[in-house]
């Protein structure tokens, strides 16, 4: 088969994967909670001829599609999950479940899922071993450890044992249309920590009545800073930010504790330990130096997503033929945003793609944000990548 076909064979199904995004954009569901979402792939995936099986972290499910050739396992993974904010559009979609948007893509990921399930059935002939497509719950519920690590404890990458992962993130730094991605690490851990500083409460006019916590708390944030800039390699790179620091009552009153949040990325594991330690360390040796006492509740979350360097390899020449080579960029630095996929990594041999919708038109939206939308169409993109990646993968790995 040409490999344009495929490309012209997604594209010739833009209007049904849109009408499929569209459908979960108005309905979206939060982290855990994706009980519609779920039934409502499953539903689609059984209307296709797909088999499905049900009963990962709850609502997650997978469709496997067995070719007629002897290959390997390829899984596919879409998540499905939306935030938790109000979407700020007017267009015909819109969410209808208040306080609740697919603000990150995860529609366009879902419905990617399901317009490759169309296409790998209808091109079952061209299959070297199984297409196993991951519908996922809860990778935004970082608290929670998300939804992939949770789907592997329940046995998502067995019967059929999967040999590869594939999985893609719509992108709004890239141009639309363009497929990007890197070998090695991809995107960042993300740890979130919490401090509690306790002190002695005391009125401001009389300072060396108390113990300030606010004193201890700023001097903190001072030093936390020279983590990166005086411990971490300067060919490494990690970030350690302060979101929040809460204390105090009056402008006269000495505050009892001070609560600071924060959170940590890194690339690498020797990276993420070490900014750990540090992070530790300066936290009790300053609450010392200051006579307060600190709490601190550290939590390792999404690990770093590490491609595998030799699938990177493979998958280049194959998307160049797919898509051309103008439209493939190896993309020189990672993210540092979190990505529960790396745990999935961490099992198989995989890649992480990011799909680009900027339009250069200074309307690109970025995720996370209440106005976010991007053009669907470019949907069609993705569904043509995993399609070719399965069935290309698929014969060079039989």
């Amino acid at each position: 088969m040409e490999k344009k076909e495929i490309l012209y064979k997604a594209e010739k199904i833009s209007d049904w994967i849109v009408k499929h995004r569209r459908n979960i954009h108005r309905n979206p569901e939060p982290s855990r909670r994706e009980y519609k979402t779920s039934a409502y792939v499953k539903k689609t995936l059984e209307s296709l001829g797909v088999e499905v099986k049900t009963g990962y972290y709850e609502t997650g499910l997978c469709g496997i599609i067995r070719g007629n050739h002897p290959g390997p396992t390829i899984g596919l993974r879409f998540d499905m999950d939306a935030l938790e904010i109000e979407e700020d559009n007017e267009h015909d979609y819109v969410s209808e479940n208040k306080g609740v948007m697919h603000a990150c893509g995860h529609d366009g990921h879902t419905a990617m899922g399901l317009g490759a399930a169309k296409l790998l059935v209808e091109l079952r002939d061209e299959i070297y071993g199984t297409v196993k497509l991951i519908f996922q719950p809860a990778e935004e519920d970082a608290p929670h450890g998300g939804g992939a690590q949770h789907m592997i404890k329940d046995g998502i990458l067995e019967d059929p044992k999967v040999d590869y992962m594939l999985g893609m993130h719509l992108w709004p730094a890239l141009p639309f249309g363009t497929i990007g991605t890197k070998a090695g690490p991809l995107m960042a851990s993300s740890d979130p920590f919490n401090l509690t500083i306790k002190g002695k409460g005391a009125h401001a006019s009389m300072p060396n009545t108390g113990i300030d916590p606010i004193l201890a708390g700023s001097h903190l944030v001072t030093s936390l800073q020279s983590i990166v800039s005086r411990n971490v390699d300067p060919f490494e790179q990690a970030v350690v930010t302060i979101g929040v620091f809460q204390g105090g009552t009056r402008y006269n009153v000495i505050p009892e504790t001070v609560k600071l949040e924060g959170t940590v990325r890194t690339f690498s594991e020797e990276v993420r330990q070490l900014v750990y330690k540090k992070i530790k360390l300066l936290t009790e040796n300053t609450a010392k130096a200051f006579g307060t006492t600190v709490d601190l509740d550290y939590k390792m979350t999404y690990p770093p997503l590490i491609n595998d360097s030799e699938l990177v390899e493979e998958v280049f020449p194959i998307l160049n033929n797919l898509l051309g080579e103008k439209n493939v960029i190896r993309v020189n630095r990672g993210a540092p945003g979190g990505e529960d996929f790396a745990f999935f990594a961490k099992k198989v041999p995989s890649v992480f793609m990011f799909l680009g919708y900027d339009k250069e038109d200074g309307k690109t939206v970025q995720v996370h944000n209440p106005k976010f939308d991007f053009d669907d169409k470019v949907l069609a993109k993705g569904v043509a990548s995993f399609v070719e990646l399965s069935l290309e993968l698929g014969r060079k790995k039989q």
